[in-house]
């Protein structure tokens, strides 16, 4: 009794068992029938032994069509290689691998997949066999595809940009050369079939011409010259505008709109499409800015009815609008750099035909019973510098220096009108040989409002050489300088200073003058401020007591070389070139 119970209890077991193993095979089987991974289990030839019903949700297939099948298949013949290689080198070396390669589905596209393979090593009743799960990546690889084609574009726009600006024709600001490069380079980055420059040419009527053209195929037949009546408006608000592209137009220009405005704006769109396009090609405008304004824009054009211009192909056309406009304003600034540079030569020219007339109007030297000498130098930009001496009667002498304020051709006639003036004698109310009265003669005949609000400064002096007395004055003028050599051999210098403001300053007459005895042997010395109101090397200025010394340290040397010293002043500012007129004049007495 109690074997049979036992036996009655083993079989009981045994039975309930193989129900829970039914009932986990089952739940296991519905569990791999409805998980998104595809499972297969592949022999050594590559023929299918089993497979779950994903393959049927992913490739199409049913179960039964695929089992025995061999599933080398429907791999695409550029991954075939591989997925043999990777079932050989499984089946081998009892280790599976990962791989990536596409499934032809059902349909005959194809699916991307990721696999990754189990060996089973064979038993007493099944040989070995290769499980393989693998994963639908169908979605990623296109994600993939499209960042590495959009990185592809973005190079090549990059690569085009680099090559526009580092081009001879960009540099020089070629505009005619420079614009085709930029339409070559649209046509061939964005894959379109024609590019084109359109400049405003005539504001107040919105009229347009069409400057450069890029076609590859047969060009438009339209005028070349066209009124755009509302574009100038549109260009003002957005930098491009993609033309008969429904989805980019409301991008544009806002879906949310008004509706009055929205059908405002269509109705520009298809009067300018009209005008610039043919029926069913496509375009894309980027605003070409110059001054301020859109003063013209570039057009790319594509029959592809399926195009749809990216974000990133308008913001590379409105890169290369810039480029183009940077061309415009690099042209504009040189012509006005060669027509200023034109002008500066011609300026220059006559400067220097001016400051040659000055020249020749200077006196030439005495040699007794006084010695002289003079130097002129005028600036690059020419002062009013003129000066004289001359015998005024047989015993008095003449020498003043002049320097009228300003630069340019009107300051040079100025002074050399006042030179004749007095060289001529022909100053009303003033007597020749008193400077303080020739000083206000002057003033009364050239205050500046009635000379083109010019001064100038003077310095005017009288030598009597019965009496050995020089008389002098000065308006507004530096002093100048008299250098006699005492009984023991050592310069004494004097400056021979007037009191009074520029000639023309005021109607007021201010002017002070002086007298000093002019030993034998000595020499004296007029000039502008032009020799000591230099900056030297170091920064600071000559000055008035320095460059007397200067005058004095020669004196004491060898004698007063003028060509020395300019030379001096000159090596002291670093230069041969002066900020003003230089002038001085030289006379020893005796």
């Amino acid at each position: 009794m109690f074997a049979v119970n036992v036996g009655n209890r083993s079989a009981l077991e045994r039975n309930d068992e193989k129900q829970t193993l039914g009932r986990d095979l089952r739940l296991l089987e519905l569990i791999v029938d409805n998980i998104d991974d595809l499972i297969a289990v592949i022999d050594s030839q590559g023929k299918r032994v089993w497979n779950n019903a994903a393959y049927a949700r992913v490739l199409g297939y049913s179960v039964e069509s695929l089992t025995g099948s061999n599933s080398l298949i429907e791999v695409h013949p550029e991954d075939l290689p591989k997925v043999q290689d990777a079932l050989r080198d499984s089946m081998r070396t009892g280790s599976g691998r990962r791989i990536e390669y596409r499934l032809r589905h059902r349909l005959g596209h194809y699916v991307y997949l990721e696999s990754q393979g189990w060996v089973l090593p064979a038993t007493k009743e099944r040989e070995k066999l290769l499980v393989v799960i693998s994963r639908d990546i169908t979605q990623r690889k296109q994600l993939e595809e499209r960042q590495a084609l959009l990185f592809e574009q973005q190079s090549r726009q990059a690569k085009a940009m680099a090559a526009i600006v580092h081009s001879l024709d960009f540099q020089r600001s070629d505009v005619e050369h420079g614009s085709d490069m930029v339409l070559r380079f649209l046509v061939e980055t964005l894959q379109a079939e024609s590019a084109e420059l359109w400049r405003l040419e005539e504001e107040r009527e919105n009229k347009y011409r069409c400057v450069r053209s890029l076609w590859t195929d047969k060009a438009m037949d339209r005028s070349p010259s066209l009124v755009l009546s509302g574009l100038p408006s549109l260009l003002r608000e957005n930098r491009v505008i993609a033309i008969r592209d429904d989805s980019a137009d409301l991008e544009n220009f806002g879906a949310g709109s008004e509706g009055s405005i929205v059908g405002h704006v269509q109705a520009i769109l298809q009067e300018i499409s009209a005008k610039l396009l043919p029926i069913g090609v496509k375009g894309l405008l980027a605003a070409v800015w110059l001054g301020g304004i859109p003063a013209g824009f570039l057009l790319i054009a594509t029959r592809d009815a399926n195009r749809s211009w990216t974000i990133y192909e308008r913001n590379f056309s409105v890169a290369l609008a810039d480029l183009v406009s940077m061309l415009f304003e690099g042209r504009q600034r040189l012509d006005t750099l060669q027509a200023l540079q034109a002008s500066q030569k011609m300026i220059s020219a006559q400067l220097a035909d001016a400051a040659s007339y000055v020249r020749s109007q200077l006196p030439t030297n005495l040699l007794d019973p006084v010695q002289t000498d003079w130097r002129y130098i005028p600036s690059s930009t020419l002062g009013g510098d003129a000066l004289d001496f001359f015998w005024l009667t047989q015993d008095h002498l003449v020498v003043f220096l002049l320097d009228v304020v300003g630069h340019g051709v009107g300051s040079a006639l100025l002074a050399t009108s006042i030179l004749h003036l007095l060289r001529q004698r022909a100053l009303k109310d003033g007597d020749p040989l008193e400077p303080v009265s020739v000083l206000a003669a002057l003033n009364r005949s050239f205050q500046m409002d009635e000379h083109g609000d010019k001064v100038f400064s003077i310095w005017y002096g009288v030598y009597d050489r019965v009496s050995g007395i020089i008389r002098f004055a000065a308006a507004g003028h530096p002093p100048a300088l008299l250098i006699s050599t005492t009984a023991g051999g050592s310069p004494e210098a004097t400056w021979l200073r007037g009191k009074g403001l520029w000639i023309g300053a005021t109607a007021t007459e201010t002017f002070e003058g002086g007298t000093a005895i002019v030993a034998e042997g000595a020499e004296l010395f007029v000039f502008s401020d032009g020799l000591y109101e230099l900056s030297t090397r170091e920064g600071s200025l000559i000055g008035l007591e320095s460059f007397g010394q200067l005058l004095i340290d020669f004196h004491r040397a060898t004698g007063t070389d003028l060509g020395a010293v300019l030379s001096e002043v000159s090596r002291m500012h670093g230069s041969d070139q002066f900020e003003d007129d230089v002038s001085i004049v030289k006379i020893r007495f005796g």
